[in-house]
């Protein structure tokens, strides 16, 4: 039985910008960044991850190409693990757009499948294709999927039979790891949330 690793990638200029960029792919890793994803991958070296997939955004492709070349591995693009689309917020960094955004977000985390970003994605769109990411992993494989915050956090605990566990547990740090296990008609017992051993060594 393999595992997924759920990664969310390193810290970018985007996070540290405090911008809403959920749509458009371009927002670098910093320093800190890469060498979070420099951490992650040597915690990983052991784990026997077998398949690398990440979102298109830039700072999960370039989180995974730096745990990549280290494991040995390539990664492959998967749509699927983008971000949350937040439609016309995008690029806002004032309190107005946060506001609305953590309104929708709000929802999305009760399970609200109407609920939409202006001009974005609704929850049941966004639940639909990060499931069929995870979908992709045979149960025999150990995957790295690198991803995003908002998406792991919003759709995950609904795919875990041991949801009630989670429901103070919602933050992913920068290469933060929630591990998931098969269970079986496309659910998975969450074996950890949020693993962030290594970046204590920082």
């Amino acid at each position: 039985m393999g595992l997924i690793y759920l990664m969310r990638h390193g810290e970018s200029i985007v996070n540290r910008e405090r911008r809403l960029t959920c749509r458009q792919f371009a927002g670098d890793l910093t320093e800190r960044g890469r060498e979070q994803a420099a951490l992650a991958a040597t915690w990983l070296a052991d784990k026997g991850i077998a398949v690398m997939r990440a979102s298109p955004f830039d700072r999960a492709q370039q989180s995974a190409q730096i745990i990549a070349q280290q494991l040995g591995l390539s990664a492959q693009m998967d749509d699927d693990l983008r971000e949350m689309d937040c439609g016309a917020l995008e690029g806002r960094t004032d309190e107005d757009g946060w506001t609305i955004w953590r309104g929708v977000f709000d929802r999305w985390n009760a399970r609200d499948w109407a609920a939409t970003f202006p001009d974005g994605e609704s929850y049941r769109q966004a639940f639909d294709r990060f499931t069929r990411a995870l979908a992709r992993v045979r149960p025999d494989e150990t995957a790295l999927l690198v991803t995003h915050g908002g998406i792991t956090i919003t759709v995950v605990p609904y795919v875990c039979v041991n949801a009630a566990a989670l429901q103070g547990e919602r933050h992913v740090e920068n290469t933060g790891f929630v591990i998931l296990e098969p269970y079986g008609d496309g659910r998975f017992i969450c074996r950890a949330w949020n693993a962030a051993d290594h970046l204590k060594t920082a």
